[in-house]
């Protein structure tokens, strides 16, 4: 999903932020109201509270570098991600590299350079939904419905002093979730999933997101926890981000296998030929 080569005005970006924030609470009655109120409400604020529809369209691709702890062992990591679903991820360990990516179209692919020579596959199915899913640009609050998700209300909760709203998030042929907004500052802190494990169990999987901070005027989440049954198993802590990144031609594509190759030109010496005999 993920600093900003335009920060020069990043502190003229988290006044301005304040100061919206600080209107929405003073008007105590209204905010409370949309708090309370349809889904739809806390979404338009939220977009507001990020950095304004504008500022977030602005926001085409994203590059990001930094560090994944899992089980105690951190690996580094690079990722590109570009609207509305292509992502390509990297990470490196024991002089070995990692590479998953998405096209937006075609089945997700992977491929590890430790073998020899590197051949890029079909991603395992085990690894495909969470990727897939993953691989959404923006949060389910930006432009919900045109995405095809719906929005529901479920209640206020306070969890370790701080007030959420819970939102039920579904969409067609996908699996239910909530997502809870912080109610003074409107970002999604926090996203819970129910998902199956191997044992064939299901287990509810939370994911925190903590340490906004600008991009190009956007706030996103610098630092992502994943927990199960109530136990972190995966950090992810992002050094570096910026917006719009000059992206290389095919870079989200699976590369083609030798016998692939082979193939496409030798389809394309028989079309010339075709073409040569007509004329």
């Amino acid at each position: 999903m993920i600093l900003d080569k335009g920060l020069s005005g990043g502190a003229g970006v988290c006044h301005g932020l304040r100061m919206r924030l600080k209107a929405i609470w003073c008007l105590g009655v209204w905010a409370a109201t949309l708090v309370a109120g349809p889904a739809d409400d806390v979404a338009r604020i939220h977009i507001e509270a990020i950095g304004g529809r504008e500022r977030i369209e602005a926001v085409g691709a994203l590059r990001a570098s930094g560090r994944v702890t899992t089980s105690g062992r951190m690996v580094r990591f690079r990722m590109l991600a570009a609207r509305p679903n292509q992502v390509r991820i990297e990470t490196e360990s024991g002089g070995r590299t990692l590479v998953q990516s998405y096209d937006g179209k075609n089945p997700p692919w992977e491929m590890d350079t430790a073998g020899n020579p590197p051949v890029a596959r079909a991603m395992r199915e085990t690894a495909t939904a969470m990727f897939l899913r993953d691989a959404e640009f923006d949060d389910p609050l930006v432009g919900g419905e045109a995405r095809g998700y719906r929005l529901d209300a479920a209640g206020e909760f306070t969890i370790d002093g701080r007030r959420l709203t819970k939102i039920l998030v579904t969409q067609n042929g996908g699996a239910p979730f909530f997502i809870y907004v912080d109610a003074e500052t409107f970002l999604i802190v926090l996203r819970v999933d129910v998902r199956k494990q191997a044992s064939g169990r299901d287990a509810e999987v939370v994911t925190r997101f903590d340490r906004f901070r600008p991009v190009n005027g956007v706030l996103l989440p610098h630092l992502i926890e994943v927990s199960l049954d109530g136990e972190v198993v995966q950090a992810t802590v992002i050094d570096g981000m910026d917006a719009n990144p000059k992206l290389t031609a095919g870079i989200f594509t699976r590369p083609e296998t030798a016998a692939e190759k082979k193939e496409r030109e030798e389809r394309a010496r028989s079309k010339a030929g075709r073409s040569l005999f007509r004329e």
